[in-house]
């Protein structure tokens, strides 16, 4: 896919039964993550899945932000910004 396909995502986010945008958010954390942080990448987007289900209203708001052109310089703002609505859980508590 490379162009955005939002049919594709729409689907996708339907069948994991989630919003598209807390698919995005989904999606964001995990291509962000450092592969070492599991081993078990199943696990990984387990983790991710439930976390974003859990996470406040407030990070729609913010995911719509991701949806509108950015400047790289302007990610860690953004990355931050996620960070304070959607604290990482510990995987005890998902």
């Amino acid at each position: 896919m490379n162009a955005f396909d939002a049919p594709r995502i729409d689907a996708l986010a339907r069948a994991l039964e989630l919003s598209p945008r807390q698919l995005l958010v989904a999606a964001m954390r995990l291509a962000r993550a450092d592969a070492a942080d599991s081993a078990n990448e199943a696990e990984r987007r387990r983790r991710a899945l439930a976390q974003v289900c859990v996470a406040p209203p407030a990070t729609e708001a913010v995911a719509a932000l991701l949806l509108t052109p950015i400047a790289s310089y302007a990610q860690d703002d953004i990355d931050r910004a996620l960070a304070n609505l959607w604290p990482v859980l510990p995987s005890a508590d998902v």
